[in-house]
This record gives structure tokens, C-alpha cells and sequence, in this order.
């Protein structure tokens, strides 16, 4: 805890082997109890009806002579002095409430001071591009500094904060790693801020009981292997259906992820690591507290994680790219884009349109125009509207607090066009998202990861799951046939 501890300790352990059930009912019947499987749950389940049974059970329960702690009104005076003292309770900690002082919002890096100055369009074919997740890395730099004295602010990632672009962080902290360092070792410390450990449910837990009692953090992870602690994201989810409508639990930090290293990008590591799965699991927690988010470029990114990490009781998503991709927005225009979870891309749309394209993702994004333009080229006298979404949640398009309404809904898509959405994930779970918005729901197309992965390019790996340029155009003029 002083930080002034730089060898191996060689901590004492007391490990305690003992019967499963020890203590209970040797036998039932044939049946051993003690000692055995069966002593597990309940084991004299027929005491209601068995006299046997409830003699056993109660000659059990009896031996522990339960009678000489509990005088009928209260405990004696031995069990009494097991109890901490006022103040040393367990519920009297300020860490297990939440709020002031516990609670101290992060002081973050203002956005606009990282936008991109050169931004793509149609009509330009040499345009800017960056990394949203070295963008992220920066940033993330920057608020550690900020929050130098406050110690609030760490990063998790089991063994990729290389791999995944955030090596900026790396200027400002280390590593935390308590054993000796080697002389070879890079980027390590006694106190670095940076939790790096190749066991996702463990980082999942640390992260959990650190934003709980006040701090911040963002756990990283490679798209695929987040799936581990699915089920743990499930729990936790729960208790914040229930923490949220507690009175006196007050503010804590919201529990963020980063999910990068996605399915269309795997030159060698293939299909083993194509897997958007856990995204479905964040959008199936019923009620208004977890929010995915999909940038299409590194600008929506930074904005996204801005909105992340200033949020309070809820499970946010980050789904992003670490290689450098076109900047579509300005940061401006992705804080407009954002206020709803979707917006119409005036660069990419025509007035009045025959057809509707939608993407949710950064290259699902770049492939949908891509076909804009493609279909531009043939048929110049198709009129077409590209629509961004990039924020789902549990209730809709849109994040938690600000989804869109159904009857908002054809201000984007129009009541009665063909839409072909390209989706980032499996395209199950944009039907699943569209079935409570649309009234003909004939008119959508959803293409997104159909499970057909390998080793390949990003294109092929997009020609594979018809999430390409080519498949989209292809479709278009189908519908518009």
C-alpha cells in the first residue's frame, strides 16, 4: 500500500481442507450426505412429510445450540462483541454509497483541442485519415495528467495496450507490477496506472470494484475475447438495475469498455478472433442504462468517450478501430450527431430520395458510401440519403437517455423507402432494434458479420459477410428495379 515494496513478498497462507457438508447428516436413508455431493442445497427435502427426516434435520440444526447465542430478543454478549464499532461497519463506509467525497468527476481534456482539421467527402478522394483508438490513446494521456493528484483515473487491458494503439498513455504512467523488475522490462512501475493482465474476468472485477467506490476506468479488449466476461457484465448489470433506484446509493462512475481489434480487420489471426457477440448482450439489459456506441471515424470516437467517461451508472460500449480510417465529421458535428444517435449526412443525400442507406460502425460506414458513390456513377439520376447511426441501446436508436421515438423515426428513414442498413455486428441484432420502429418492415435490408471469417484482407473479409461496396450497390439497384 506505501508503494515501498519492490521484491517478491512471500505472503503467509492458511489453507483449510474440509468435508463438503461438514457437520451435517452423515446419512439419509442409503444416501451419505456428509461428505458427498449431496450435501449440497437441500438435503432432507422430505421433512415435511417424512418423520425420519425431520428428526435428522432437526438434531442437526439443534446441535449447533443456536439457544446459547439468542436469548429470544437478542444475541449475548460474545456474538455482540464480534460487531465493529459505529463508523467501522461495513455499510458506514463512504466508499460502499457513492457521491461526495467518494465521487469526484474526472477533469477531462477538452475534444475540440483534437479535431481533425481535414475532413472526406464524396467528392474527394485524397482526404484525411486517423486512428480513432491512437486519438483515444492521446486523450487518455492528457486526462491521466489532469487527474495526476486525484490517482482516479486507470486503464485495464489484458496484454494489448500496444496492440490496441493506446501507447500514448505510456508518456505519462507505466504499468503496475509489484514484482522485481527485469532490465529488459519496458513501460513498468511499482504505482503505474495501468492494470495489464492476460485474465479478462480479473480485470472485470478490479474494474468493478473500482469505479463502485468512486474512481474511473475504461477496460480495452480485443472485440472477440470481451465475450469471457459476458456473464459478468450480466451480473453487474443487474445490480445496477437495482443500485439505481436505491435513494442513498449516490453518483459512481459508469462501467466503459473499448471493444477494438474487430472482425473486419484480421490479416493473421482469422476467424478465432472474429466474434461482435458481445454487443448483444449489452443491447438485450432491460432498461435505460447501457449504450453502444459506433463511431465512424476517430472524431465521433473521441466524442463518444467523452460522453463515456463524464457518465454515471450505466454500462457503455465503444466499438472502434485502431487503424487509421477517413474523418467524415468535424468534432462539432459529431456532438450534433450524437445528441440523437443518428443523423443525416447532408454531404452524402439528396433532397426528396428514392432509397435509404444506414450504417452503424466505422467500416460499415466507409463501405455505405463507398456505394453512394458507385450508385451516383451509374445511375446519376438516383436520388439517395445516407443516415449515421451511432448509438444504439436497450430502447432503441439513440443512446439511454435520448433515443429516438417511433414517431421521429421517418424524419431519418422516410415512411415508405427501401433502407439498406450496414451493420457492425450480427445483422439479427439490428432486426431485433428496427422491429419496434418499423411498420413495413419489408422495406430494410440489414447486412452485416454472417460467420463467414478467415484469414484474409478487410475487403474480403467485407465481400465474405456482403458488407462491401459492391454487395450494397448490387442491392440497390435490385430494390430500385
Amino acid at each position: 500500500r506505501e508503494g515501498t515494496l519492490h521484491e517478491n513478498p512471500r505472503f503467509p497462507m492458511i489453507v483449510l481442507r474440509t468435508p463438503k457438508g461438514w457437520g451435517s447428516i452423515d446419512y439419509i436413508g442409503e444416501n451419505k450426505i456428509e461428505d458427498n455431493c449431496l450435501s449440497h442445497q437441500v438435503i432432507a427435502d422430505q421433512a415435511k412429510t417424512d418423520e425420519g427426516q425431520r428428526k435428522q434435520l432437526e438434531d442437526w440444526l439443534r446441535s449447533y445450540r443456536f439457544h446459547e447465542l439468542w436469548d429470544g430478543e437478542k444475541f449475548d454478549d460474545d456474538i455482540m462483541s464480534l460487531i465493529p464499532r459505529e463508523g467501522r461497519r461495513m455499510g458506514d463506509t463512504p466508499h460502499a454509497r457513492g457521491g461526495d467525497p467518494v465521487y469526484k468527476p474526472l477533469v477531462l481534456p477538452k475534444v475540440e483541442d483534437y479535431d481533425k482539421e481535414q475532413i472526406c467527402n464524396l467528392d474527394e478522394p485524397i482526404c484525411g485519415t486517423e486512428s480513432g483508438m491512437e486519438k483515444i490513446g492521446s486523450y487518455l494521456r492528457d486526462a491521466m495528467k489532469l487527474n495526476a493528484d486525484n490517482r482516479n483515473l486507470r486503464l485495464m487491458s489484458p496484454d494489448e495496450t500496444y496492440s490496441n494503439k493506446l501507447s500514448a498513455v505510456f508518456e505519462v504512467t507505466k504499468r503496475a507490477f509489484v514484482w522485481p523488475h527485469k532490465e529488459w522490462d519496458r513501460d513498468m512501475a511499482w504505482d503505474g496506472r495501468v492494470l495489464e493482465m492476460l485474465s479478462e474476468h480479473s480485470l472485470q472485477g478490479l474494474l468493478q470494484g473500482y469505479v463502485l467506490t468512486g474512481r474511473h476506468g475504461v477496460f480495452v479488449s480485443y472485440e472477440a475475447f470481451v465475450q469471457i466476461v459476458a456473464s459478468m457484465t450480466d451480473q453487474y448489470s443487474k445490480f445496477l438495475k437495482i443500485a439505481r433506484d436505491v435513494k442513498w446509493r449516490e453518483a459512481f462512475p459508469s462501467l466503459n469498455y473499448i471493444l477494438t481489434s474487430g472482425a473486419w480487420r484480421q490479416e493473421h489471426n482469422g476467424f478465432s478472433h472474429q466474434n461482435p457477440g458481445f454487443i448483444d448482450g449489452v443491447l438485450q439489459r432491460q432498461g435505460c442504462y447501457t449504450n453502444v456506441y459506433f463511431p465512424a471515424d476517430a472524431n465521433s470516437a473521441l466524442v463518444a468517450f467523452e460522453r463515456m467517461m463524464k457518465s454515471t451508472k450505466e454500462i457503455n460500449v465503444l466499438v472502434c478501430e485502431k487503424r487509421p480510417l477517413p474523418v467524415w465529421r468535424t468534432i462539432d458535428e459529431v456532438k450534433r450527431d450524437m445528441e440523437d444517435g443518428v443523423a443525416i449526412w447532408d454531404f452524402a443525400s439528396d433532397e426528396d430520395p428514392h432509397m435509404v442507406f444506414a450504417a452503424a460502425g466505422d467500416y460499415p460506414t466507409l463501405e455505405a458510401l463507398a456505394a453512394i458513390s458507385l450508385v451516383r456513377q451509374m445511375v446519376p439520376a438516383m436520388r439517395m440519403r445516407f443516415v449515421n447511426i451511432s448509438s444504439l441501446s436497450a430502447l432503441g436508436i439513440g443512446n439511454s437517455s435520448c433515443r429516438v421515438l417511433r414517431h421521429d423515426f421517418k424524419h431519418y428513414f422516410t415512411e415508405e423507402q427501401p433502407v439498406l442498413v450496414n451493420f457492425h455486428g450480427y445483422p439479427q441484432t439490428m432486426k431485433q432494434v428496427l422491429f419496434d420502429y418499423a411498420q413495413n418492415p419489408d422495406r430494410f435490408i440489414v447486412h452485416g458479420y454472417e460467420e463467414s471469417g478467415s484469414t484474409t484482407t478487410p475487403f474480403d473479409m467485407m465481400v465474405r459477410n456482403r458488407v462491401d461496396r459492391y454487395h450494397l450497390a448490387m442491392e440497390a439497384f435490385a430494390k430500385a428495379a
